[in-house]
């Protein structure tokens, strides 16, 4: 495709284009381009795609290995806020030059089709969505590629946050049932009173409030498929013994009823606990344990992946984090997800050290939010005791030794964290899966705020 012919065409096209140099500087927009990104003719000058295309990069590389690069979803920095979209690009060849490469953005609503197929109960996450520059997540994608096809069990440990079910939907796809039901169930997220009928399913009339026609359980819904078993640690002793039976002999049976229903299902489970600890602690079976950890697979810690990361981008040696400093780093909030993360470990490996101080502050804020959670508790107690009286309530609060300042400030991040987390699932009509990719969190830790802050 020759530069000229393409310079005349893109002007008609209902797309957003863009043609850069090889370095990624825009030498060329369409009218659609402007329109959807909110730029102006008059700025475009010395604007780069770096600056438009989030992991521009990484991006760029996967065209460079695979020479393709169609349909991809990618997040756009534009004039105002960051938005979605589909993105294709290409080469366009020039005479004893270097290429240059070729942008086609669309919007098609991919917020729909993702929640078209959760309804159906369809993985939407597959390999090639995994954007990442580090050997770690590498080596990690390529065991995941080869146990995609295998029917044996997978478990998946790793941090809250480090994308499990990213993992265990990709491992869906990239095997022989992608086609079929990937069925995922957090089982921290659930009362237990209810896994055992969210699992299993149950006869009409088995228990107060059930359907007079009872309900298929999510083994019976993902035949032939995939069930993913989030926070596997969490499920009561009494339930894993009936799961190690499906693993066992593949027979389910509905709450209420004698029948038993063969499935084939596959079985990917996950957790950010130390499973073994918690089998020597009497909280998990030591026999499910071993069904369920017949191909582990361990995703990397955050802070390693960007530590190796970004020493590597900024030529630096990695610095070294003490088990105590990772244990108040692990046990801080990060209001600021992934990103606050990445930016403490380039801070940390820009000066070659940690700070004292810096681990002071998260250990404060850490014994804030410890010291808040405990007042609360006390609060709640003294006016469930009876004890209303407003001055009492001045009296505990007087008592307390944290400042008033703190307090204000802290109830008000939480009330702008709050605002946006009901604003993201209003918009995405309450499908948590969507909002919580957004929200750059995971699922069991959005389902956490949800119930904190009421918005269930």
């Amino acid at each position: 495709m020759s530069f000229d012919r393409v310079d005349e065409i893109i002007k008609n096209i209902p797309m957003g284009i863009a043609i850069s140099d090889n370095k990624g500087r825009v030498k060329n927009v369409n009218k659609k381009f402007l329109d959807m990104f909110g730029y102006k003719w008059s700025k475009l000058d010395n604007l780069s795609m770096d600056r438009i295309l989030e992991d521009f990069k990484s991006l760029k590389n996967i065209l460079e290995d695979e020479n393709e690069f169609e349909d991809r979803e990618v997040y756009v920095r534009s004039k105002t806020n960051k938005l979605r979209f589909t993105l294709s690009m290409d080469y366009i060849e020039r005479a004893n030059k270097e290429p240059d490469i070729l942008y086609l953005f669309s919007d098609q609503k991919k917020e729909r089709k993702q929640a078209a197929r959760i309804q159906t109960n369809l993985a939407i996450y597959s390999f090639d969505k995994i954007i990442y520059r580090s050997e770690i997540f590498q080596r990690t994608i390529e065991f995941a590629k080869k146990i995609s096809d295998s029917k044996s069990t997978v478990l998946i440990t790793g941090e809250t946050g480090t994308g499990k079910e990213i993992f265990a939907q990709s491992i869906h796809n990239y095997s022989s049932r992608g086609e079929m039901p990937f069925i995922a169930i957090n089982a921290a997220a659930i009362p237990a009173s209810l896994i055992e009928s969210e699992l299993f399913g149950y006869e009409g009339g088995a228990f107060t409030g059930a359907r007079k026609q009872g309900q298929a359980g999510k083994f019976e819904i993902a035949d032939k498929g995939t069930i993913f078993l989030d926070e596997i640690g969490e499920m009561p002793l009494d339930l894993q013994t009936r799961l190690l039976r499906v693993l066992e002999e593949g027979i389910v049976s509905r709450v209420g009823s004698v029948e038993q229903n063969y499935v084939d299902v596959r079985i990917i489970a996950a957790s950010n606990k130390d499973l073994m600890k918690e089998v020597r602690d009497g909280n998990f079976r030591d026999d499910l344990f071993y069904r369920l950890n017949v191909l582990p697979l361990k995703l990397p810690a955050l802070v390693e992946f960007f530590m190796e990361k970004l020493s590597k981008s900024l030529n630096k040696r990695k610095v070294e984090i003490s088990n105590d400093e990772m244990e108040i780093l692990l046990a801080y909030d990060w209001p600021g997800n992934v990103r606050e993360l990445e930016n403490l470990v380039e801070l940390l490996i820009n000066l070659e050290y940690i700070p004292e101080e810096i681990i002071d502050s998260y250990r404060e804020e850490r014994d804030l939010e410890n010291a808040l959670a405990l007042e609360d508790r006390k609060i709640s107690q003294n006016f469930q005791q009876g004890n209303e009286k407003q001055e009492d309530f001045k009296s505990f609060q007087e008592d307390n030794d944290i400042s008033a300042e703190k307090r204000a400030r802290v109830y008000a991040l939480e009330e702008i964290e709050k605002n946006h987390i009901s604003y993201m699932l209003e918009k995405n009509d309450y499908n948590i899966t969507l909002t919580a990719s957004e929200l750059e969190i995971a699922r069991n830790t959005l389902y956490r705020k949800m119930d904190k802050f009421d918005l269930g």
